[in-house]
């Protein structure tokens, strides 16, 4: 489970200096242009918050069969300011709880339950570390554009557009992907999931920025089980590091 909130600090470490002007917004019909536009204006991003809940239940080897309804996670990045915090609450899933916290180059991240020993951390402390510095550039907008379009084109099955709707006050595209488990040995021959995956993602018509993303799986071996993630930009962030008695080094 602490590899989550890792992969978020490092990903979040990668994005943390995008910074463009808001694209103008005509309107879209095409599902793969809706889809490249959406990823295309997370570059112009400034701040932004993410609440995920999760449904149905999922099988574990070893660990045996979780409800996923009581399993929430939320989460704020300031990029100019290089902040980002991570919340991961799993109550159903042996307790768990994981906290992280971005401040530049400094991580901090704390898990409660049994998947602290685990992962050789100290339960109820944060876990003091330093993210390197990538040598990616996240402000490549062609590069990016090019891949996902290339992405895009691979898919046995393409995306659709689904009827405009709602989010919240504002006008939203929504695109729906399907993907059997044979397209995602096309995609990639190293897939081993046994099912299907559903992606549902609504986007602003304004500014085309992602709004909600709703990831079905159906497979035989984990269950049915799916997770939605709500994004709101713009928004106020407060991230600050934890008391001293509450840190320790790895």
């Amino acid at each position: 489970m602490t590899l989550l909130p890792l992969a978020i600090i490092a990903s979040l470490s990668m994005v943390i200096t995008a910074c463009a002007s808001t694209p103008q917004a005509p309107a879209l019909t095409d599902p793969k242009e809706i889809l490249t536009q959406a990823v295309v204006s997370l570059n112009g991003v400034k701040t932004a918050e993410l609440t995920g809940s999760f449904s149905g239940t999922i099988a574990a080897a070893q660990l045996g069969t979780f409800d996923l309804s009581t399993i929430t996670m939320s989460g704020q990045i300031d990029i100019p300011n290089k902040k980002a915090k991570f919340n991961l609450d799993a109550p159903t899933l042996l307790g768990t709880k994981v906290d992280a916290l971005l401040l530049d180059q400094v991580a901090y991240v704390k898990v409660a339950g049994p998947f602290a020993a685990l992962a050789n951390l100290q339960a109820d402390k944060y876990t003091k570390a330093i993210v390197p510095q990538s040598s990616d550039n996240p402000t490549d907008v062609a590069t990016t554009v090019a891949n996902l379009k290339a992405g895009l084109d691979k898919l046995p099955t393409p995306p659709v557009k689904d009827a405009d709707e709602k989010c919240g006050d504002l006008d939203c595209y929504h695109v729906t992907l399907k993907l059997t488990a044979d397209d995602l040995k096309t995609l990639d021959s190293s897939s081993t999931l046994d099912g299907d995956v559903t992606l549902d993602i609504w986007s602003h018509k304004s500014d085309y920025r992602p709004a909600k993303i709703v990831a079905a799986v159906t497979t035989t071996q984990l269950g049915t089980f799916s997770v939605t993630m709500e994004l709101k930009y713009d928004v106020a962030v407060t991230v600050d590091a934890p008391p001293a008695d509450q840190v320790v080094s790895p």
